[in-house]
């Protein structure tokens, strides 16, 4: 069983992000994938994944800035190597993770893209029922997150 933490990650008048972090770990998900492929040399990519995170900040997590991966979703829709998946929850709020390199035309082509979009998956179904058993509660602007901020998974 992992245990899986929300943590705030940035806000503003349009957007409020979370981002996942290990109960083990002491660097979130996002961070750490930031990171990681930085140094491995995807600059232009990290980029293009920090300005799409800069337009939802700007503009609100609308539907149209995000690909489906079942029940997770994953950014940028288009023109990078990385994929970086994420819980959107509406359009003030998103929970972000980490990601990976994608290897072909779907998220299953690639293992660290597979991983990261079934660990979203399984994150965002353990965390729907948080909401449903009212464990987990938006506040009134529904930009902030209250209760139990984690989950677990198997």
């Amino acid at each position: 069983m992992k245990r899986i933490h929300f943590q705030k990650y940035s806000k503003n008048r349009k957007l409020s992000i979370y981002t996942v972090r290990f109960a083990e770990n002491t660097e979130n998900e996002t961070d750490s994938f930031l990171k990681k492929y930085w140094q491995a040399g995807f600059k232009e990519d990290i980029l293009i994944i920090k300005n799409w995170i800069r337009n939802l900040e700007d503009r609100g997590a609308k539907e149209h800035y995000f690909r489906h991966e079942r029940r997770a979703n994953a950014g940028p829709a288009h023109f990078s190597k990385l994929r970086i998946y994420c819980i959107r929850c509406h359009d003030n709020l998103i929970i972000l993770d980490g990601g990976g390199e994608k290897r072909g035309q779907t998220a299953q082509d690639g293992q660290e893209t597979n991983a990261a979009m079934e660990l979203m998956n399984a994150v965002d179904e353990a965390f729907v029922e948080k909401i449903k058993d009212r464990d987990i509660i938006y506040s009134f602007d529904g930009m902030d997150l209250f209760g139990e901020l984690f989950v677990d998974i198997s």
